[in-house]
């Protein structure tokens, strides 16, 4: 549009340059003695109209122009023609490069191949073409012409970033961290605004603990816009807390300014606020590392957090760390952190009430392994009672995991800076590990059943032998009724066949079938017998006295075995209260116990006497 409006203006301006020239006549006089004689008037001044004049020097100009082009065009042709090749050379290079980077891509080896083969040798040195070469090695596998290809391109201005960015990832498929982060360093210099360079780099200073570098790094992305505001303070702030952590030992002073300015920028950073604890406790600042601990505690309650408010002063009693514990679980009410802390501070003072009292809520809604451990540690040290001990660590095992530090699925004791799995900074969260999360919870336990498990025990040598004798009733009663009923089947059956003719052969067959039942009988009661002695090794029963060839009258054994069913019904009432010890216990051997103690709970030592007295859990 732009062109067609000066061109108007053009045609325009001609148009009033001719009329004017029309308005306005005049001639023109030359004094050209060859003009002069060819028109017949030697000497004299040839005059020409202004007109025609101004048209002559159009035409003159123009032809002078077609010339010196015709000219020009002559003695250019070999360098059109040149030039007409190369083109037609360069459009068949750039369409095979083109075939071949879509090939390449979609996985086309062979394709891949011969088309870089191609465009090479139409393209010669383009840089397109070192990059097709490059991504064809990658793809058969050839890591060292691939590494060739990257270098080769770091000469070229075009391809410096891509050889860059290869040689990067191939250090780190190599796993060759020092030659990674050169090339990341490399290439942050030459474009700060690269996203991957920037993080790479950070990344790599960070894991080299080069906190100094990585704050500077961290400051350069912000700026070159590759992080957010908020993401850049919270980083800041955790590579604060690494740095400071670092120089605890060697440099208090500059660990709690590290520390505090950490803590200013995550309030809720757990780690800056106890190494600014740490730092300030050795400096004499009580004060102002309790002010911090408990700024913390009110944004995230946690057990590092208690563990050092408690230990804030060096030397302190266990009073009055326990003192200590209750204020700070006071700042947040009902919090389960808080609930522990006191109870592990009750624990060490031998406040066994406050411990028990602390951990009731937790106990009764969500009895994590931690929570066990303690009760283990508060019926060992409180009562001496290794049974009971044993059955709160076996819950333990079985209760859910409590909140640890947590990083693409892997724990740490202690809090890092970063992944060690993807090197990512702030990785590291306060959960549930991920592993726990689909495992069946412990059952939670109300006030009354804690309670009834805090009843007294009897003393275990009564009980074991009431329980042992017990047992070896029940036993007894039950071979004894298996016995009679034997042989009272075996004697229905010989009456029957003596009621019916029968004929030699069945006779022998009745002969084997009596011989066979009273085998089988016999070697019950001996198996029985055996079973018994192995067991519980009771006294030797006497035998019924023998019937006519160890056979006994239907009644009397029926009789026997009402009695006998008699008592193996009162045996199992009896044993309805009692818990019987497996076999497979992972513990020893032990004697059946009653139900108000678990099978593994073998009471107090049996030099000591039990408690005269019961006690309250709450």
């Amino acid at each position: 549009m732009f062109r067609f409006l000066v061109f108007l203006l053009v045609v325009l301006g001609l148009g009033l340059l001719f009329a004017w020239v029309a308005d306005n006549p005049g001639t023109i006089f030359l004094q050209w003695e060859w003009l002069a004689s060819q028109l017949g008037r030697p000497g004299e001044e040839v005059g020409i109209p202004l007109t025609t004049g101004i048209v002559a020097l159009i035409i003159l100009i123009v032809a002078v122009m077609f010339l010196t082009s015709l000219f020009k065009g002559i003695f250019g042709m070999p360098g059109i023609i040149t030039r007409f090749f190369d083109n037609r050379r360069k459009e068949r290079g750039y369409r095979a490069l083109s075939r071949g980077l879509i090939a390449a891509s979609s996985g086309d080896v062979d394709t891949a191949r011969s088309l870089a083969k191609e465009s090479g040798r139409l393209l010669k040195n383009d840089p397109l073409v070192s990059l097709l070469g490059t991504q064809t090695a990658l793809l058969e596998g050839n890591r060292e012409e691939a590494t060739a290809n990257f270098k080769a391109m770091l000469e070229n201005e075009d391809t410096r970033m891509v050889a860059l960015r290869g040689l990067f990832l191939e250090a780190e498929r190599q796993g060759q961290p020092e030659a990674a982060r050169h090339y990341a360093e490399e290439a942050a210099k030459q474009a700060p605004s690269l996203p991957w360079a920037g993080t790479a780099k950070l990344r790599y200073q960070a894991g080299d603990s080069d906190w100094d570098a990585a704050i500077q790094t961290l400051e350069a992305n912000r700026s070159a816009g590759l992080i957010d505001r908020t993401k850049a303070k919270r980083h800041r702030a955790v590579l604060l807390t690494a740095k400071a952590i670092s120089v605890e030992q060697a440099d208090p002073d500059r660990a709690k300014k590290l520390a505090k300015e950490a803590h200013k920028l995550a309030k809720d950073l757990v780690p800056a606020a106890t190494a600014f604890a740490r730092s300030a406790a050795r400096l004499g600042d009580i004060r102002g590392a309790s002010k911090i601990i408990e700024a913390a505690w009110k944004q995230m309650p946690h057990p590092e957090l208690a563990e050092a408010y408690a230990t804030v002063r060096a030397g302190d009693s266990v009073q009055d760390r326990l003192k200590r514990a209750k204020k700070l679980a006071a700042l947040k009410a009902n919090h389960p952190e808080g609930s522990l802390a006191v109870a592990i501070a009750a624990i060490d003072a031998k406040e066994w009430d406050d411990a028990r009292a602390a951990l009731q809520p937790v106990l009764t809604t969500r009895p994590t392994e931690r929570a066990c451990l303690l009760m283990a540690d508060i019926e060992e040290g409180q009562h001496g009672d290794q049974g009971r001990m044993r059955d709160w660590l076996s819950r333990a095992v079985r209760a859910p995991a409590d909140e640890a530090w947590t990083a693409d699925g892997h724990v740490s004791e202690e809090w890092m800076p970063m992944s060690p799995v993807t090197g990512e900074i702030d990785a590291f969260e306060w959960k549930m590990p991920v592993a726990q999360l689909g495992e069946e919870k412990a059952p939670v336990l109300t006030v009354e059943e804690l309670q009834e498990q805090a009843k007294p025990i009897p003393s275990p040598v009564v009980a074991a032998a009431a329980a042992a004798s017990t047992v070896i009733e029940v036993e007894e009663a039950e071979a004894q009724a298996k016995d009679e009923v034997i042989e009272a089947e075996i004697v229905e059956e010989a009456k029957e066949e003596e009621s019916k003719p029968e004929s030699e052969a069945a006779k022998d067959q009745k002969e084997n079938v009596e011989a066979t039942a009273e085998e089988d009988s016999s070697g019950t009661a001996d198996s029985e017998s055996d079973e018994k002695e192995d067991k519980a090794e009771p006294e030797a029963v006497a035998d019924p006295e023998p019937v006519a060839d160890n056979v006994v009258p239907i009644e009397s054994a029926k009789s026997s075995d009402d009695d006998a069913s008699n008592q193996v019904d009162k045996a199992n009432t009896a044993s309805k209260e009692e818990e019987i010890s497996d076999s497979s216990s992972p513990f020893e051997n032990t004697v059946k116990i009653p139900l108000d103690r678990r099978p593994d709970d073998p009471g107090p030592h049996p030099d000591k006497e039990p408690p005269k007295k019961g006690f309250k859990l709450f």
